[in-house]
């Protein structure tokens, strides 16, 4: 039963962080745009390896941003109807989430091997690598516009 209720409970944190990080179309557009920016510096990608890498990106994270928006959906409708289910349908919902996980890894497993074809194996986990960097590039900048 303790079980039972931290998997409520990261349920209920993602439902609330989805709620929180909805962005417009503009937002978007310029995040994209500033990612896009940013890897190409940090990979230095020769103009044949971004013909053959930017379209499967893109294509990965429209994969990834769907598995996503599905999880958050999930978690929306766990939190809206959480004091009307019981404990089995609690279990579907925790067996669906981790599936969802299932899917993630899954996609990153299958475009780390389609990575491999396209880039150099280092320019590969230097993509990782900068994955992670853009993401503490945007946390950091975040942080000071609220100063």
């Amino acid at each position: 039963m303790k079980q039972l209720y931290r998997i409520l409970f990261i349920f209920m944190l993602i439902a609330l962080g989805a709620k929180g990080y909805s962005q417009t179309d503009d937002t978007e557009k310029a995040l994209k745009a500033e990612k896009v920016a940013f890897l190409t510096k940090k990979l230095d990608l020769t103009q044949e390896e971004a013909k053959r890498f930017w379209p499967s990106y893109d294509d990965y994270w429209a994969k990834k941003n769907k598995i996503l928006n599905d999880r958050r959906k999930l978690a929306d409708d766990f939190i809206q109807n959480i004091n009307n289910i019981t404990d089995k349908e609690a279990v579907d919902y925790a067996n669906r989430y981790v599936e969802s996980q299932k899917s993630e890894a899954e996609l990153i497993a299958e475009f780390n091997k389609l990575l491999l074809k396209i880039l150099p194996p280092k320019k590969v986990m230097l993509l990782y690598q900068s994955n992670y960097e853009f993401k503490n590039y945007l946390l950091q900048k975040v942080q000071e516009t609220k100063k």
